[in-house]
């Protein structure tokens, strides 16, 4: 398995889930953060969502159950496959403190090896907020004087 398909199989499941669990390293775990201001209240910023990572374990089988079906390899298989590869990520990071998962993000550790991630600033996993760009409200104010 390589890199870049975990992150594939990873971007896919968290469009549809809010976590999506790498055994025995941690979840991958989404939410929505509403329109907001900035720019001093005149720019609002479309919803997005947000990826992030934890350390805490999740027990979905989503990613084995994604790469069973793919593959045509049995679930147990694929739970094995999946694991050894997340162990393997996981002694990269401690040695090398960053793992970079292709269109996705940046999988960091600290001296510490507290994990983190870092998304891709283009990374688009929130279908409803497709297309939806920033609003800039300094062009209006300026209109109506």
């Amino acid at each position: 398995m390589e890199i870049a398909l975990l992150a594939d199989m990873v971007k896919e499941l968290i469009l549809d889930n809010e976590e999506v669990a790498l055994p025995g390293l941690g979840t991958f775990v989404t939410e929505v953060v509403p329109a907001s201001f900035s720019d001093r209240g005149y720019t609002i910023n479309p919803p997005y969502r947000r990826l992030s990572f934890r350390e805490r374990q999740g027990s979905d089988d989503k990613l084995a159950q994604l790469y069973s079906k793919a593959n045509g390899t049995d679930l147990e298989t694929s739970r094995k496959i999946i694991s050894g590869f997340a162990a393997g990520v996981k002694g990269d990071l401690t040695k090398k403190k960053a793992v970079v998962f292709p269109g996705l993000g940046r999988l960091r550790a600290t001296k510490e090896n507290a994990f983190f991630f870092i998304p891709d600033e283009d990374l688009e996993i929130f279908p409803y907020g497709f297309g939806l760009q920033p609003v800039s409200l300094k062009m209006a104010c300026s209109l109506s004087h």
